[in-house]
């Protein structure tokens, strides 16, 4: 999606994003448009942040991304993921790797051909193991979550602004409610609120 589209995009509702079940139930079904918009608004950047923070930096990751999206969208309707058998957050990463992977061997191949470098001097394998799968996967959800949140448009003005103030710029609360007129308490409740939107968002992602 080029950059023209995405500004001409109706603002996001997160009322009207579905959990990760329902959603999931949907593109099982198949034929459904907009559940596939859907999921690549809440798991494109999650997957893209994950890859860049296990390392696969010589591959195209955009591209890695996008056949992921929609292969799990191709393969869902056709019962190729099973609950059973683990998360549904594995399976797509696992999609995810296997997408690397193939652009890792195109990266080399192309190295190959040219003969321009050594395939040793790039960073073309996984790297060495850091921080969880998992803990990865989190932090890259959590980005995501706080960045929908505050694209809401159910969260404007004086509350997103309060919001960011003093829970994402740390600001003392006292310093934050004289600033935009309020008590000290209003401020600890739009905290409250906000960080309750964000943990049910969380959970959509799972």
């Amino acid at each position: 999606m080029n950059k023209r589209s995405r500004e001409e995009d109706p603002p996001l509702r997160l009322a009207d994003l579905p959990t990760s079940a329902v959603l999931l139930g949907r593109l099982r079904a198949g034929g459904d448009r907009d559940a596939a918009t859907l999921f690549a608004t809440l798991y494109r950047e999650p997957l893209l942040t994950f890859a860049q923070a296990k390392g696969f930096y010589a591959v195209d990751l955009e591209v890695a991304v996008h056949d992921t999206l929609r292969i799990a969208s191709e393969r869902l309707p056709r019962g190729r993921y099973d609950p059973a058998k683990g998360r549904f957050r594995d399976w797509l990463v696992g999609i995810l790797r296997n997408r690397l992977r193939m652009g890792v061997r195109a990266v080399c191949a192309r190295l190959r051909r040219e003969r321009a470098y050594m395939a040793e001097t790039l960073p073309l394998h996984a790297p060495p193991p850091c921080a969880s799968d998992d803990a990865v996967w989190r932090k890259c959800c959590l980005r995501h979550a706080l960045k929908l949140l505050l694209s809401d448009e159910a969260l404007r003005g004086r509350t997103r602004a309060v919001f960011v103030d003093y829970v994402l710029a740390g600001r003392p609360a006292p310093e934050v409610a004289a600033a935009y007129g309020m008590a000290p308490n209003a401020v600890y409740q739009i905290k409250s609120r906000c960080l309750a939107r964000l943990r049910a968002l969380m959970r959509r992602i799972r």
